[in-house]
């Protein structure tokens, strides 16, 4: 009675599983069908066959798991564009700093782009701007009431990568960054522009997958996951903290403990060693003196023999 409850239980969770792959991947579902089809064909006492079709199952699964966890990590939203884990934007209409910038954090809470390296700027020029004969662009840079710009990470403009790239521009009255073809489009340029009356075009960007660059953000020490629109390291048994960037109170423990039985051991060669060279030592002694009395022994012998004869 127990095993047809069982069965009827599994059953019903498969019908479920598969109704929901038929909606989201059916080369799947498939595949779950022919396995159902295998089970329900083959004697129930075959525990070999059972057991292969467990870990296939256990495959089609992880295949399942690995699609579901790809799509959902590589899909941006609408008119966004896919790259290194990040999803950008080059908007159609055009307006001030100030409102692109709000105007990204109502599309997923995005912001203006802040450039992280070369091969992003790359991107941005040739798959962006260049396809759309588009020269210019609002980005993530505003500069404070001294002149000192600052990406909207919080990244000092000046200690970054692009700081040859800027170009004065009405230095009064520029305090908002702007991306710019320049040269007939053959080079790029990064200029200011009056935050309240000057409107251009924006790009605005957003991290859709935090673990792209997976040893940059958790080391070599953990493992990256994706949590909602963040996410978290899982460290291994050797480290610890946010990044996975210190070693475990355990590894500490267990680097100790490692030393302490290396050292035990090593003591433990030196003593045997000791001891087995005393035991050599003194088994040549022992052999010397077992000569020596032998010799006395012959020398005696013979001293008799000739005190007898004479």
């Amino acid at each position: 009675m127990i095993n047809i409850i069982q069965q009827r239980l599994t059953s019903f969770y498969l019908f479920i599983l598969i109704i929901f792959l038929l909606i989201v991947q059916p080369s799947f579902s498939n595949k779950i069908v022919d396995l159902i089809q295998t089970i329900r064909n083959k004697p129930t006492n075959d525990n070999r066959l059972k057991n292969n079709l467990v870990l296939e199952f256990r495959d089609v699964l992880q295949a399942i798991q690995d699609h579901l966890y790809n799509t959902s990590i590589s899909t941006c939203l609408p008119d966004f564009q896919f790259y290194n884990g990040s999803c950008y934007l080059l908007s159609t209409n055009k307006s001030t700093w100030l409102s692109a910038s709000n105007n990204c954090l109502k599309l997923r809470n995005s912001s203006l782009i802040t450039f992280e390296n070369y091969d992003e700027l790359n991107f941005i020029v040739e798959k962006l701007l260049k396809p759309l004969r588009i020269n210019q662009a609002f980005i993530g840079l505003n500069a404070s009431d001294i002149g000192q710009w600052y990406w909207l990470n919080g990244r000092t403009f000046a200690d970054t990568e692009f700081k040859d790239y800027f170009y004065s521009y009405r230095p009064d009255t520029s305090y908002c960054g702007l991306i710019k073809l320049v040269n007939n489009r053959t080079k790029v340029a990064i200029e200011g522009r009056d935050c309240f009356n000057d409107e251009e075009r924006f790009i605005c960007k957003y991290v859709q997958n935090h673990c792209s660059a997976k040893e940059q953000v958790c080391g070599k020490g953990g493992e990256c996951m994706n949590v909602g629109s963040t996410y978290q390291c899982r460290c291994n048994f050797l480290y610890h903290g946010q990044k996975c960037e210190k070693f475990s109170s355990e590894a500490i423990q267990s680097i100790i403990a490692l030393i302490i039985i290396i050292l035990m051991g090593l003591i433990i060669c030196i003593l045997k060693f000791n001891i087995c060279s005393q035991c050599k030592s003194k088994k040549k002694n022992h052999s010397i003196d077992d000569l020596y009395n032998e010799q006395q022994m012959i020398l005696e012998r013979h001293k008799n023999k000739k005190s007898m004869i004479n």
